[in-house]
């Protein structure tokens, strides 16, 4: 790990580099130190040929083994260089989350097991960062044997800025929402509400538009979602102004439908976590106000995991995530 305080909102160049520098100083010592973490460090990827790049044995990676004794060829510093531009990790990412005392820093990182997790539109997990440690949870129900995934970009943009963001990975995405999503953005009336969107149109507006347009297509289950997601910024927005509301709420989803539906394919969220805080708030206490919590709670764990207890989450979700 490396980090740096943060004098703003964002490191300077040169702030960037200084921390870059230490942190490949820290990687290349210890791997001339240890040869297992040198030969665990040499099977990551250099971002080429990946697919046919073989997938290790797990048990490599256990405290137990104490790796290649024998072996004594160092990594070289091109290849290393190319591992940590592939690999390394920020606490910053979209599908991070970090609990310690001081936030005002940047860090960054290499951790070995998570560099093999592989991007996804609809990822199921998350990572939490405490302190130095990086732990990996489930964002949302899998199924045995299914493939842990984390989202590199921000699940909750349209597939145009996914694309466009998934170039500075260089990857393209070839899950089951961006095929999906390929046929149905070509079609004009999807070109038409992103076009409105762009131009200011009343986001409550821009709701109606779509989800109307997906009864007329008969989009349901995880491709109305996959949909809901990519316009998350609208119904976000539509959701918590009151002219919207008043104007619209009666003709588009309730909140919490929306969020459900969204968490279903794109895992706990932050954002749809705070929405529904906020939901919360507004609405007061009472009986349904318990039962909001109950979700709230349980969408909290999908984006910290269990190692928050209970009585600390809730505290969490109200005082923090509310703010």
């Amino acid at each position: 790990m490396e980090r740096s305080i943060l004098a703003g909102k964002d490191l300077s160049e040169d702030a960037q580099l200084a921390m870059w520098k230490n942190f490949i100083q820290k990687v290349s010592e210890f791997a001339r130190k240890c040869y297992k973490t040198r030969d665990l460090i040499g099977m990551l990827s250099i971002g080429e040929d990946e697919e046919e790049l073989e997938i290790p044995d797990i048990d490599l990676f256990r405290p137990e083994n104490v790796g290649n004794m024998d072996s004594c060829e160092m990594i070289d510093m091109e290849k290393l260089l190319a591992i940590l531009d592939v690999n390394s990790l920020t606490e910053d990412a979209v599908s991070a989350n970090v609990l310690r005392k001081n936030n005002d820093s940047y860090g960054v990182g290499l951790w070995l097991l998570p560099s093999f997790i592989n991007h996804s539109c609809c990822p199921n997990s998350r990572r939490l960062h405490v302190g130095d440690y990086l732990i990996v949870h489930a964002s949302k129900d899998m199924k045995a044997g299914e493939e842990i995934t984390f989202a590199y970009l921000d699940p909750l943009s349209p597939l145009s800025k996914r694309r466009e963001m998934s170039m500075t990975w260089g990857i393209q995405c070839k899950c089951k929402r961006c095929r999906f999503e390929n046929e149905v953005f070509a079609k004009q009336e999807i070109k038409e509400i992103e076009i409105g969107l762009e131009r200011g149109m009343d986001v409550g507006g821009v709701v109606y538009k779509l989800e109307e347009h997906m009864k007329r297509l008969k989009v349901r289950g995880k491709e109305k979602a996959y949909l809901r997601a990519s316009f998350w910024s609208a119904y976000c927005e539509a959701y918590r102004s009151d002219r919207s509301m008043k104007r619209w709420g009666r003709r588009i989803p309730a909140m919490d439908a929306v969020v459900d539906s969204v968490v279903d394919v794109v895992g706990g969220d932050h954002r749809l976590l705070k929405i529904m805080v906020e939901e919360l708030k507004k609405n007061g206490g009472g009986g349904s106000g318990l039962v909001g919590m109950e979700k709230a709670l349980k969408l909290a764990r999908d984006v910290y995991g269990k190692v928050v207890k209970k009585q600390a989450m809730k505290t969490l979700v109200e005082f923090c995530i509310g703010d």
